[in-house]
């Protein structure tokens, strides 16, 4: 099939025209995934001369942040970057229906967010996206979408929130603003994408009139990465993507790596072409005050081959709920435990007892259940987090609770127990407590040594409960509309 650009003419496909761009960018801020990403590898490929990375560091505005990221043991240590798309209303036109109950000065908003982890002692990048619907607890209290963060207490707010909730760590911090996005999409003289179907958006104005490997160009890359209304033409009539927010983070993924390999075969390694590039992305990007000229180029020299189809792309497990009559995204923490545990660095296998605090509370109403339980449990190893009634007395199922990050504590603590457990995972959790014991009327004991893992449960409220020590299960995993490949033969 033949390259097309995404104007081409369409013999049966009827779209309305795309409206003029207006005079201010507005919609751009909400692509943060080509231009963030570029920025960091294109950095790491950078760093052949020091004085060079120096000079171009020198350009970077940088924000305050220390005490706030998390600090590395070593420069070959894995690292992970909060890569943030920031909606400013300062750059947004008067007539833009995001300035709405915001201040054209303080009216900040994120509205993509990533992590990206580079491991230098493998040479190995993996990326996270954070759905912007997210409903999450909030560092300095209650709970939003994650994408509220940066407007309730900035860059920091939204890392304590990632931290807490995710266990995340996160040791640096790439802010974009996206007045410069289709700049850097010119500089790569755009981007091919495959569509299998005419595809448009008419609120973002991507408007693709044929199928085919076809080479968005600035316009049309900034409508296809921030479309959140996708359709398809097929059949003889417009399909609404069903995945919504979650098949744009799969398309925008699919991108990133096209773009990567776009730049790779401009020239991103040719020194002019690759000045090029960095100046367009250094207009518009803030990194943290930790960055350092050195750290830039110790990552240079160890990514300067990086194969951008070699990057690991990850989303996390999530179901739809309502929230105040909006619609917000649920973590599904198990299902998500191992990308988690990826990003966080850590190993299921390596959780021990004299790690774990936990608090039991009665929830059967027999007299001493819940301190005679948490003796036991010390004995086991498990550290004590003291005890107390739960909501009522008449629980029947003994149910381990935990907070995202603490999945694997939480299935020791229920393997410990003589009957098992349920496992339910939660927004807030008992002051000092890793993990919360109820016990319910089958409550049978703790052992010594802990039963064999071999499942886990899913959150409350997910689409199933599988009780520890069971098989039967009728979860459905979140579907993301991947973007397709080409077929065979078509290069794209």
């Amino acid at each position: 099939m033949g390259q097309h650009s995404a104007r081409g003419p369409a013999a049966e496909v009827e779209l309305e025209p795309e409206k003029p761009r207006r005079p201010r960018r507005t919609w751009a801020q909400r692509s943060v995934l080509l231009l963030s990403c570029s920025l960091v590898l294109g950095l790491l490929g950078s760093a052949g001369v020091l004085g060079y990375v120096y000079s171009k560091y020198s350009r970077l505005p940088r924000i305050e942040l220390g005490g706030t990221l998390t600090e590395r043991t070593g420069s070959d240590e894995p690292q992970n970057f909060l890569l943030v798309g920031i909606d400013s209303a300062a750059n947004l036109a008067e007539d833009d229906p995001a300035r709405q109950g915001r201040d054209s000065i303080s009216g900040l908003r994120s509205d993509t967010m990533m992590v990206l982890r580079i491991d230098p002692g493998s040479e190995q990048a993996a990326l996270l996206s954070l759905p912007r619907d997210l409903w999450v607890p909030m560092a300095s209290g209650g709970n939003q979408r994650i994408n509220a963060a940066i407007e309730i207490g900035g860059p920091r707010e939204l890392i304590d929130t990632i931290e807490g909730y995710l266990g995340i760590p996160i040791n640096h911090y790439v802010q974009v603003d996206f007045a410069g996005f289709r700049d850097l999409v010119d500089a790569i003289d755009g981007v091919e994408v495959w569509f299998e179907h005419p595809a448009r958006d008419r609120r973002s104005g991507l408007a693709v009139e044929q199928p085919g490997c076809i080479a968005l160009g600035p316009e049309q890359a900034l409508a296809y990465v921030r479309s959140r209304q996708y359709e398809q033409y097929v059949d003889g009539r417009w399909r609404t993507d069903p995945t919504a927010d979650l098949g744009r983070i799969s398309r925008q993924q699919d991108f990133i790596v096209r773009s990567l390999r776009r730049a790779v075969s401009k020239g991103i390694r040719n020194p002019v072409t690759l000045d090029n590039l960095i100046d367009v992305a250094l207009d518009t990007v803030t990194v943290d005050d930790v960055l350092t000229a050195d750290d830039i180029a110790h990552l240079g020299v160890r990514f300067r081959s990086f194969d951008p189809n070699s990057l690991a792309l990850h989303s996390l497990a999530v179901e739809d709920d309502v929230v105040g009559g909006a619609l917000v995204l649920r973590l599904r923490a198990l299902e998500s435990q191992a990308t988690l545990d990826l990003f966080r660095g850590t190993d299921a296998a390596d959780i021990a007892p004299e790690g774990v605090r936990v608090r039991v509370l009665n929830g059967s109403g027999e007299t001493g259940q819940a301190g005679g339980a948490s003796t036991d449990l010390v004995a086991a190893g498990f550290i004590a987090a003291g005890t107390g009634e739960a909501e009522r007395f008449d629980i029947e199922r003994t149910v381990v609770r935990y907070l995202p990050g603490q999945e694997a504590a939480a299935d020791l603590v229920a393997r410990h127990l003589v009957g098992g457990a349920d496992l339910e995972a939660v927004d807030a959790q008992e002051q000092g407590a890793d993990v919360v014991l109820v016990t319910g009327r089958d409550f049978a004991g703790v052992r010594a040594e802990p039963a064999a893992a071999t499942s886990t449960s899913v959150p409350s409220g997910a689409t199933s409960t599988t009780q520890l020590g069971t098989t039967s299960s009728s979860t459905t995993t979140s579907v993301i509309g991947v973007a397709p490949d080409p077929p065979p033969g078509v290069d794209c």
